[in-house]
């Protein structure tokens, strides 16, 4: 993966969803964001920094596994956001 990618995963059940995205900060930190609501409009989010992308990649395959026991479903597959390189 580009070192300025960016990936996003859909999660839903019923009108509940999670969306989670693993990119790179403007100084270089790896973050992965998720965030979650429902069709009501109810919604929150959270930033982990992790030291990699392979970390990323772990804090995902654990959080699709938190899903999945929750009834949720993955939506649409992956997508690579192509970033910008500002250097």
């Amino acid at each position: 993966m580009n070192g300025n990618a960016s990936l996003v995963v859909r999660w839903q059940k019923k009108n509940d969803y999670l969306v989670v995205r693993i990119y790179r900060d403007l100084v270089g930190d790896w973050v992965v964001t998720q965030c979650w609501g429902n069709n009501q409009g109810s919604s929150s989010f959270n930033h982990t920094l992790v030291n990699s992308y392979s970390d990323a990649l772990e804090l995902l395959r654990e959080i699709g596994r938190e899903q999945r026991q929750l009834g949720f479903r993955r939506k649409q597959g992956r997508e690579e956001q192509l970033g910008f390189d500002f250097s």
